[in-house]
């Protein structure tokens, strides 16, 4: 299987789950500072039983560790990880990654990850924070492709690479527009024109050439620009016939700027359509038109996607990656006492520390704790999979994507049919 085709099974919600798991693993210290947490990268085909013996020897080299606080943090967490890994029958087609350690909630905070691409690296390593950056490339989409938009007063060249769009350069022209003038004059001006035009044309090649090939190497690229422009263009000697090779498509644009890009993004959806990018903004322009023409086959908010999930009504759910909830259940170790409590993911290492040295309010006495927990865009897809729905998670790094979660609150859907509340 290529590459190519391992990132078109991984779903959005596969993308957003591993994010969000790193962007807590992320925020996870030492309880004091020492480098106690265990990183363990395991990769594809690695006998576990290697992997449980190596964790012996470095159990053992843990007790010359000066700081003993450090050292008996080192085999808490080695000791967990080893007896944990017996339950697990191999490392799995892509590997294992493990996280462990006595974190800033003073408590062994034990994380195991089936990473979605195979793990090209073998680490053990201690330290005051887990190291995840191995995992943070594998969210990166491998595939980039570039976007080009050529016409005599100007170039906008520009990348696509999973969700994000980014304008590279954007070049103005000094080529003549049209006149006035008759006779000789006429004729030596358009002749001025059209040398001027070609060493445009050269200039925005060798830039091509540089952008695309060495700055930001990309797979494919498509041309677009109004019809005569694009088309001397791509006859320039001065285009690296590698360049030539990746053109998979010509359209016709009538602008630069983000506002051609996005027109040829838009004509070009075709050939792009393995992007989330493209298959992000298709969605939320199918939202907004269904909205616009108040055809009853859209709903937004929380409350309002939830009421047609549960009619099973749904037929996709658009949330934004920003709608990032966590909602837990607090019970009381001491009495009956439970509560739902809901912070965003950014806050949650500040809540679980608040809630240690918390005591319970209906008896006084006991500790709190966290029954279950579970943030609301798994708990959005898990309502969704249960009606045959499906979720599509948004990204906020383009213009379509800000406007759902600035307008919309994050949270919209496109229904199967029309749900009225006297259903």
């Amino acid at each position: 299987m290529t590459k190519k085709q391992e990132e078109k099974k991984r779903t959005s919600v596969e993308r957003y789950m591993l994010k969000h798991e790193l962007d807590k693993l992320e925020s996870k210290k030492s309880f004091n500072m020492s480098t106690s947490l265990v990183t363990l990268y395991i990769p594809p085909g690695t006998r576990l039983s290697d992997v449980n013996a190596q964790l012996r020897d470095e159990y053992g080299t843990a007790t010359n560790i000066k700081d003993k606080s450090t050292g008996k943090a080192v085999q808490s967490a080695l000791s967990s990880i080893m007896s944990r890994i017996k339950t697990i029958p191999d490392s799995g087609e892509n590997g294992l990654v493990i996280f462990c350690g006595i974190t800033q909630n003073n408590k062994v905070e034990f994380f195991l990850i089936s990473p979605p691409d195979p793990v090209g690296i073998k680490l053990y390593l201690c330290d005051y924070v887990f190291h995840i950056d191995h995992l943070k490339e594998m969210l990166e989409s491998k595939q980039r492709y570039g976007l080009a938009l050529i016409a005599r007063g100007g170039a906008t060249l520009a990348t696509v690479q999973g969700s994000r769009l980014d304008i590279i350069r954007e070049e103005e022209s000094n080529v003549p527009g049209k006149h006035k003038m008759g006779g000789q004059s006429q004729a030596r001006f358009q002749r001025l024109t059209e040398e001027a035009a070609q060493r445009w044309y050269g200039k925005v090649a060798d830039i091509m050439n540089t952008v695309y090939l060495e700055d930001f190497p990309v797979e494919a690229i498509v041309v677009g620009g109004p019809a005569l422009s694009k088309a001397e263009f791509l006859e320039s000697k001065e285009i690296d016939y590698r360049l030539l090779e990746k053109v998979i498509g010509i359209y016709d644009i009538g602008y630069l700027g983000s506002v051609g890009i996005r027109e040829l993004l838009d004509k070009a959806a075709d050939k792009l359509s393995d992007f989330e990018l493209v298959k992000e903004r298709q969605l939320t322009q199918k939202f907004m038109e269904h909205l616009g023409k108040d055809t009853g086959l859209v709903t937004y908010g929380e409350k309002e996607v939830l009421k047609a999930l549960e009619k099973a009504a749904v037929e996709i759910v658009l949330v934004s990656e920003d709608v990032d909830r966590v909602n837990m259940e607090i019970k009381c170790d001491g009495c009956d006492y439970t509560n739902i409590e809901s912070v965003k993911s950014k806050d949650y290492n500040d809540f679980i520390k608040k809630l240690s040295d918390k005591k319970c309010s209906e008896c006084g006495n006991s500790k709190l704790y966290i029954e279950s927990e579970s943030d609301l865009i798994t708990e959005l897809n898990e309502k969704a999979e249960n009606t045959g729905a499906t979720l599509e998670v948004i990204s906020t790094d383009h213009e379509d994507g800000a406007m759902l979660y600035n307008a919309f609150g994050g949270i919209a859907a496109i229904l199967r049919y029309k749900s009225y509340d006297d259903y």
